[in-house]
């Protein structure tokens, strides 16, 4: 009866050391085929890879993986990649991409060639500029007087990581202004408020202060919303919307801030909003829209997905998306006061 255990553990501590080996990344070839560039990340062994834009930089991550002593990288002349670099953390390896413009990514996981391949871009559409025109209609208009709802803290829960914190989400559109519309005729402005009805209880729950600046079906003014965050000396600030192109290929999620103040904040809701909603990562972006430029705290505009997109459109629409939206978001939101408290 004594002999089986000892076997066992004897087994365990064998493969033990086994186990912990991890996966090597020992190539990095670049090159250029059709008016893409690519790059080959070869491993020691099938490994996911896992990518992030934040602005200028794409970050491929390698979970539990590190890079050989001998890893060898091979780059061409390109006019979108600057640069390639590595960088081992205590839980990861990544392969660092700085871009010299603005461009969007492809990643293939190659199973059986141990090997991830990223596909680099120029970026395929014009959403930024789309959005300006908009704002610049909205600034010539007078909206309906500001009516905003607010949130009183939920104070019951054990770990309140909010507690204090004021926070004032902007559903975008509404009104006379239905802005995008999905595949089956719902407006952007529905989508949106019903997104930031869903964050609010989450970070209510969470011990923050929550102000919609709309919770019906109001036409408001860029400036007037900016002013009431700034007014009520808010923490953090956040607009939703969700994005609408003139292809109905593109889709993903994309976040945008534009203050040096917002940087860290907006990083922290994008990387959770990509690894929350695993849709394709169109990026973090630095872009002058009005709220973000006006805004005195750390703010962001997140677009969730495309509405132009019949899949991103179906997704927009039900309420199991929008719960996934508001967890990420919650997500991104305590981490990035925790970041502040180190």
């Amino acid at each position: 009866m004594n002999k089986f255990p000892l076997v066992v553990i004897s087994l365990i501590c064998f493969f033990q050391p086994v186990c912990a080996e991890k996966i090597l990344i020992t190539e990095i070839v670049q090159s250029r085929d059709r008016g893409y560039d690519y790059l080959d990340i070869s491993t020691s062994d099938y490994i996911k890879a896992k990518a992030v834009l934040l602005e200028d930089q794409l970050i491929i991550n390698f979970p539990e993986a590190a890079l050989a002593k001998n890893l060898q990288i091979s780059s061409v002349s390109s006019k979108r990649i600057k640069g390639i670099s590595v960088r081992q953390t205590k839980n990861q390896a990544q392969v660092i991409i700085t871009l010299k413009k603005d461009s969007d990514y492809d990643i293939v996981n190659v199973f059986g060639r141990n090997k991830s391949v990223i596909e680099i871009s120029d970026r395929l559409d014009y959403t930024a500029k789309l959005m300006a025109a908009w704002e610049k209609d909205n600034l010539k208009k007078i909206g309906q007087q500001l009516k905003p709802y607010k949130y009183e803290p939920v104070t019951l829960g054990k770990r309140l990581y909010l507690l204090n914190k004021i926070v004032v989400l902007d559903p975008g559109h509404g009104g006379n202004d239905p802005g995008s519309f999905s595949k089956n005729g719902i407006p952007e402005k529905v989508l949106t408020l019903q997104t930031a009805r869903k964050i609010a209880q989450l970070l209510r729950s969470a011990g923050a202060t929550v102000y919609l600046t709309r919770n019906e079906d109001r036409r408001s003014n860029l400036k007037d919303i900016a002013d009431f965050a700034n007014r009520n000396r808010a923490d953090i600030f956040i607009s939703i919307h969700y994005n609408s192109t003139y292809r109905d290929d593109i889709s993903g999620t994309e976040t945008y801030y534009y203050n040096a103040i917002s940087r860290g904040f907006a990083r922290c809701l994008h990387q959770n909003l990509i690894g929350g909603l695993e849709e394709k990562d169109r990026g973090l972006r630095r872009v002058m829209f009005y709220t973000v430029n006006h805004t005195e705290m750390p703010s962001a505009l997140i677009e969730p997905l495309y509405l132009s997109n019949e899949r991103g459109a179906k997704e927009a629409e039900s309420p199991a998306f929008q719960q996934k939206v508001a967890e990420a978001v919650l997500k991104g939101v305590v981490e990035y006061f925790r970041s502040k408290q180190r």
